[in-house]
């Protein structure tokens, strides 16, 4: 009699440490990590309950696929892609760095919501060259109030100057003796507003693909600079 050997590699960690731990409504034999504490299946009979499909959701809409777009490749429904991205960008939070900043370069970018000449919304963000990592962000519109909201979560962090280009609202927010004003001050956070706008479908300038609520907008402006601030 032959016998066959199955490994069995943990979707979550990649742990080797597995245990059964019962079996599914279904049947199908259930696994627990003894590593991660995590369960999982070999087999799904819901593909999008697979964590290695969850996690294809995730790098799909972080790299210029838009929802309709992820569901037709993954064969998942639209709904379904969209439950998933919801869930986890609703348990990443802000970014909430601490200590000294020499350099921080500020500055916002446009995108709408529904409508793209009456609902304007513009991404407040500043952003370290020297660690690559944008330390807040504030979504909302463009004028003083919004530029003090950003400047509002900045106020922790030691920072020796704010480079910004010639908008009106920075000079009346930011402290004068740290204010820089100047296209050439600001080439680095130029190429991260190009970097917005190419990985995330909806920020696109030319595409029929938008954000419907101001909530999604929220979560995926905050997904993805999560992504980018870990990469």
């Amino acid at each position: 009699m032959c016998e066959i050997t199955t490994h069995v590699c943990c979707p979550h960690c990649q742990d080797t440490n597995i245990k059964k731990n019962g079996r599914k409504a279904t049947g199908k034999q259930n696994f627990l990590c003894r590593a991660c504490h995590k369960q999982f299946q070999i087999e799904y009979a819901y593909r999008g309950a697979n964590p290695k499909v969850k996690e294809l959701v995730l790098r799909m809409a972080l790299y210029g696929s838009g929802i309709r777009d992820t569901g037709n490749v993954l064969d998942l429904y639209p709904s379904s892609v969209l439950r998933m991205l919801r869930k986890h960008a609703k348990k990443i939070k802000e970014p909430d760095f601490q200590g000294h900043y020499e350099e921080v370069e500020v500055d916002e970018f446009w995108s709408f919501v529904r409508c793209r000449k009456k609902c304007k919304r513009w991404c407040w963000y500043a952003y370290d060259p020297q660690s690559r990592k944008i330390l807040a962000f504030h979504i909302g519109r463009r004028n003083t109030s919004a530029c003090r909201a950003l400047y509002k979560k900045l106020t922790g962090l030691d920072i020796d100057c704010f480079f910004t280009d010639d908008y009106k609202a920075y000079s009346k927010v930011f402290p004068a003796e740290k204010h820089y004003v100047g296209k050439e001050y600001t080439t680095h956070i130029e190429r991260r507003n190009r970097d917005f706008r190419t990985h995330l479908k909806r920020l696109a300038r030319r595409t029929v693909c938008h954000s419907k609520s101001d909530e999604m907008h929220y979560l995926f402006i905050k997904m993805y600079i999560n992504h980018r601030n870990i990469a």
